[in-house]
């Protein structure tokens, strides 16, 4: 059952499950004015969702807010490069640390899984354990009542050929301290898939569909080039 904080009135509120009979742990939007900023889309193949300051989702191992005591996400990204694929190595993601703004110094897990039917695949494609922020950047905002961060991380590339895929992310901030967030985020129109998942095990034997939310992330890969033969005439 989802559990939202009301920053207003510190009161947990449960609201009514929409579609898959759960509901994800996330923090209750306030009234804030929109904030719209553009993110710049990389030259290749690349996912670009801009943060919305909507709401957040907590992506955490170490989760006090969610019942179960773990929630992770995955969002969904197409790779379109006629054929050639591309090396993934970076991803950004802007989101914060609940309800106290307190950060907790703690390393990132990253899966990258093809898609099978809508979900992740069993395997996957690539992943990235125990990563620390390249950088980690208060933006200035404040969203419900703590300040946004802008989290770059950088990998050794992960190939992945076209097709459709499930980046899914998540820390580990323990149990007693602040929860980390995961901010929503804007659609991309070109190498977006409307919707996200999120479980409540590292390991999500069964994956519980948003179809109304995206997550704020930018992935970037650079395109694979095309190896051309040369012949020689006589």
């Amino acid at each position: 059952m989802k559990i939202v904080i009301s920053v207003l009135f510190c009161a947990v509120i449960l609201l009514p499950v929409t579609g898959t009979g759960a509901e994800v742990a996330k923090v209750l939007p306030v009234d804030q004015a929109p904030v719209l900023r553009d993110v710049v889309r990389g030259p290749d193949g690349t996912l670009d969702q801009a943060p919305n300051q909507v709401n957040g989702l907590f992506s955490d191992l170490g989760c006090d807010i969610c019942t179960s005591g773990v929630q992770v996400l995955a969002e969904n990204f197409v790779v379109s490069t006629a054929g050639m694929g591309y090396d993934l190595d970076q991803v950004i993601l802007w989101g914060g640390y609940y309800p106290n703004d307190v950060p907790v110094v703690a390393p990132f897990d990253f899966y990258i899984y093809p898609d099978v039917g809508g979900l992740p695949a069993a395997a996957p494609a690539c992943h990235f354990v125990g990563i620390m922020p390249t950088s980690d950047t208060l933006t200035g905002l404040v969203l419900f009542g703590v300040s946004e961060h802008l989290m770059q991380f950088d990998f050794t590339p992960c190939n992945l050929a076209d097709g459709t895929y499930w980046l899914k992310l998540f820390t580990n901030t323990g149990l007693g301290t602040d929860d980390f967030f995961w901010e929503t985020g804007v659609l991309d129109p070109v190498n977006g898939v409307a919707g996200s998942l999120w479980g409540t095990e590292e390991y999500p034997a069964a994956w519980n569909i948003d179809s109304g939310t995206d997550l704020s992330v930018q992935i970037t890969g650079t395109t694979v080039p095309v190896e051309l033969q040369s012949f020689s005439i006589e």
